[in-house]
């Protein structure tokens, strides 16, 4: 933790988010479930990427940056916030969203024109990797920035790094305090957080290998294939470990990442998501996002019914933002509900 405690860093959330008892989800369950409330770090709209772009950003100001940059989906989170981070520190945020340009503005994109974000869509062509094509737009971004004298900053797709990642080395620490005064820092615990770009569970499986936690980490995946989340996520772990200043490897096989919940792709509703987003609302006034954490949800309650999680003394669900995701998808939500 102490070279952790050497990097730069910049306060930009309310720390320890609230970990909350779910009672009327538990009985769903069969199984105590606290949900860890990242979606309340008090930055922005809320959400997990905070405690990655505290680390990232810190570097960026002491390298004195004046811009950032950074790319996601037209409504990504992640955008979301690094503009808001960026807002908060006096930087000015330049996001580069995979897509063409909408008429009417809803959801994070909203919030994006709220704080006169600069926005570059970009349709990637056919037949390539489309974060090539963003990649070199950003760059391109970057050293247009540097020509008109300013120091630009670029930030990966979900913020994925080893030196976001470290963040949450550090929310596995917060975690384990909450939950000594419940009796259950020593027990067995299943930690269960969405995956997109990786970074989050890779940094959660880096936090439990630091500190020799009995915690298993499941994350539900919300897109694309399941060997290359696999390959990344052991990579970011151990990268992140070794920049913390750690001795281990993670290694693909180690991990748990469940598949059977991403429906048609990335950001496409599906029925047992919409019907974990309304469970939660109806049992516990908890907001879930159709992307990510419902998602994560659906995983949770089939394991739930299904007895799958009786081995367990606690689950603890990571919740990792995502509501101006509700206000884009209203429409599509009402019409799964009828």
């Amino acid at each position: 933790m102490k070279i952790i405690q050497s990097f730069p860093r910049a306060i930009l959330g309310a720390w320890p988010t609230p970990l909350q008892p779910a009672q009327q989800l538990s009985r769903y369950l069969g199984c105590p479930l606290y949900i860890k409330r990242e979606d309340m770090t008090g930055l922005g709209a809320g959400g997990n990427k905070a405690r990655k772009l505290e680390f990232q950003l810190g570097k960026a100001q002491a390298d004195g940056a004046t811009h950032v940059i950074t790319t996601g989906a037209i409504q990504s989170n992640h955008a979301h916030l690094t503009a808001s981070a960026a807002r908060k520190l006096g930087l000015a945020p330049h996001l580069v969203l995979s897509g063409t340009p909408v008429a009417e503005k809803s959801g994070n994109l909203l919030l994006d024109a709220l704080m006169e974000s600069e926005i570059t869509f970009v349709s990637p062509p056919a037949g390539r990797p489309p974060l090539d094509t963003i990649n070199e737009v950003m760059l391109d971004i970057a050293a247009g920035i540097t020509k008109e004298g300013g120091t630009p900053c670029i930030i990966p797709e979900g913020g994925t790094d080893a030196l976001g990642t470290v963040g949450y080395i550090l929310a596995v620490e917060e975690l384990a305090r909450q939950l000594h005064p419940l009796g259950l820092d020593q027990k067995r615990i299943l930690i269960v957080v969405a995956t997109g770009t990786c970074g989050t569970h890779a940094g959660l499986v880096a936090g439990v290998r630091a500190q020799s936690h009995s915690f298993d980490i499941l994350g539900v995946s919300v897109s694309g294939s399941t060997p290359i989340k696999l390959n990344k996520t052991a990579k970011v772990a151990t990268e992140t470990l070794q920049l913390a200043g750690y001795d281990h490897a993670v290694e693909p096989g180690e991990l748990w990442i469940e598949d059977r919940y991403i429906g048609s792709g990335y950001g496409e509703l599906t029925e047992e998501c919409c019907n974990a987003i309304t469970t939660a609302a109806v049992t516990e006034g908890l907001f879930l996002d159709p992307v990510y954490t419902g998602k994560a949800m659906a995983a949770l309650l089939d394991m739930g019914q299904s007895g799958q999680l009786s081995k367990y003394d606690a689950v603890v669900f990571m919740h990792t933002g995502g509501l101006p995701l509700l206000f884009h998808y209203d429409s599509a939500l009402v019409s799964f509900n009828k």
